[in-house]
């Protein structure tokens, strides 16, 4: 019977949840280390203040930062760099990521060197960013990130190791040096593929294409060509709305067949004002009109004046729309996720048309947002390596998203005059956000 009882007894224990930082290393000789903080952290959008200046290794695990395989997200870290009396001196931070999941920090391809921050009290604006790409075959699901942040100076390097804080004074160290460590949460996501997150259309191969072939919305027009696919990706073209201001949204089709005979086909929209991933809440479907025997190109179109929600959700979104077969005893389902009508009552069934996906970008209401957009400038666009940012006012951050709403890059700054350093940002198309105490303004660029 004690044997049973210690039986139970181990396996309870071996099955309890691991302290932190298991599975991971602690830092070596805590005791010899002297504590300078980490104040700030910024990773993907998430924010992480600390203000433990006793603690060598802060645990931030409850704080889980999403991220996507393939994606490119700024990190930014500020901390004191100063002693008790105020002298300034160096301290390096660095970054380590498990990237493959194997519980150790430091394999190769994990370890990203910020930068040096010099003489800060850690709250005076001062920090070092860097924009770390999530490896195309990073593990999928819940991992470790840990910063350190070690003194150096000429004469004594900061020693990289994820598992201490030291220095190697004049080569005969190491010894616990100054500085501090904090761990936090990635969730590692897989690379999202059209339409995802959102519903593709049903029964894609027994719907007969007839396309739509213009779009314009809010001053920007869309061509459409492809009379194969059921489901048009446009989400690289990324249109900017406010809050609470209306725009007009037309559209032209093809509702004729291969003969030539002409047809009636309903064209809606679906719009996720509230970024849920779902097209069709109450308050996100709009009937835009009905087309009647055009061609696509006979300057025929439908329009409707859409008002953006004041409580619409700021940033990036989906509008969808559907190009549907009707007539009078076959109406067309009003579906973002599919093409059908219900012809005499027993349907639905498959039908004729297209769906063509694009991207919103909400900004906030016009009323509150005073930015003079003639009294800014920006270039190179398209931009290799550095994007040139004058403004007449003082800018207070900028921030860059790419097409799925995702920050890339993100800046405090108190300047009129920025240089953005996006050369680590893949090719393709961006949101650029500043922001100002009058308000904000987002514009679209091109990295080469």
């Amino acid at each position: 019977m004690k044997k049973i009882t210690l039986a139970i007894a181990l396996f309870s224990f071996g099955v309890q949840a691991q302290d932190f930082p298991l599975p991971y290393c602690e830092i070596a000789n805590p005791g010899d280390v002297t504590v300078e903080e980490i104040t700030t952290v910024n990773f993907a959008g998430t924010n992480i203040l600390n203000a433990d200046t006793a603690a060598v290794l802060v645990d931030e695990t409850a704080t889980v930062v999403a991220v996507t395989q393939d994606e490119i997200y700024t990190l930014e870290v500020s901390g004191n760099t100063k002693d008790m009396n105020g002298n300034a001196f160096d301290n390096d931070i660095v970054a380590f990521i498990d990237w493959n999941q194997n519980d150790i920090l430091d394999d190769t391809g994990e370890i990203y060197a910020i930068g040096t921050i010099t003489g800060s009290t850690g709250s005076d604006g001062i920090s070092v960013t860097l924009n770390i790409t999530v490896p195309l075959d990073a593990v999928l699901g819940t991992t470790r990130i840990r910063l350190t942040k070690t003194y150096q100076d000429p004469d004594s390097p900061a020693v990289v190791n994820p598992c201490a804080i030291e220095f190697n004074p004049f080569g005969y160290g190491p010894f616990a040096g100054y500085g501090q460590a904090l761990d936090f949460t990635l969730e590692v996501e897989a690379v999202p593929v059209f339409p995802l997150p959102y519903c593709e259309i049903a029964n894609p191969l027994d719907v007969t294409v007839e396309e739509i072939t213009t779009v314009d919305f809010a001053g920007t027009s869309i061509s459409n060509t492809d009379v194969t696919s059921v489901l048009i990706d446009e989400t690289a073209t990324v249109v900017a709305v406010a809050q609470d201001e209306t725009y007009t949204l037309e559209v032209s089709g093809n509702t004729k067949d291969m003969n030539g005979n002409a047809f009636d086909n309903d064209i809606v929209a679906f719009i996720d004002w509230n970024q849920n991933d779902i097209l069709d809440d109450t308050g996100e479907i709009y009937a835009i009109g009905t087309i009647t025997g055009s061609t696509g190109s006979d300057g025929i179109s439908v329009t409707l004046d859409i008002t953006v929600p004041l409580d619409a959700v700021l940033g990036t979104t989906r509008i969808r729309l559907t190009k549907t077969y009707q007539d009078p005893d076959s109406p067309a389902v009003v579906n973002p996720c599919a093409i059908e009508f219900n012809p005499f009552g027993y349907g639905p069934f498959a039908g004729y048309g297209q769906a063509l996906d694009f991207t919103l970008e909400v900004g906030a209401a016009l009323s509150v947002n005073s930015f003079e957009v003639n009294a800014l400038s920006v270039y190179p666009i398209p931009t290799k390596d550095v994007l040139n940012v004058e403004y007449k006012l003082i800018l207070s951050a900028v921030k860059v998203y790419n097409l799925i709403g995702q920050e890339v890059y993100a800046k405090n700054t108190s300047s009129s005059t920025l240089q953005l350093d996006l050369s680590r940002l893949t090719a393709g198309a961006y949101i650029v956000k500043l922001i100002t105490e009058e308000g904000e303004h987002n514009f679209r660029i091109l990295k080469q």
